[in-house]
C-alpha cells in the first residue's frame, strides 16, 4: 500500500525539486544521497504522514520504496 506517495513523487519530479536543490547545494562525491533526494523524502513525509522529524527514519523504513 503506497497511499499518496506515487502522486507526491510525480509532483516533486514535475517541479524539479531535487534538481533545483542539487544545483544550488552540490554534494561530495562519496555521498549516498544528494541533498535534493533528502529534501524530496522530507517533503513526501510531511505530505503523507506528518509526524515528528525524529520518526522520519521509521516512516522511511516502513513506506519508502523506489518512489
Amino acid at each position: 500500500m503506497l497511499g499518496a506517495l506515487p502522486v507526491v513523487r510525480d509532483f516533486l519530479r514535475r517541479l524539479g525539486v531535487a534538481s533545483v536543490v542539487d544545483r544550488l547545494c552540490p554534494v561530495r562525491e562519496d555521498a549516498r544521497l544528494t541533498h535534493g533526494q533528502v529534501i524530496e523524502v522530507l517533503i513526501a513525509n510531511r505530505l503523507t504522514c506528518p509526524t515528528a522529524m525524529v520518526r522520519v527514519a521509521d516512516w522511511a523504513a516502513a513506506w519508502a520504496v523506489e518512489e
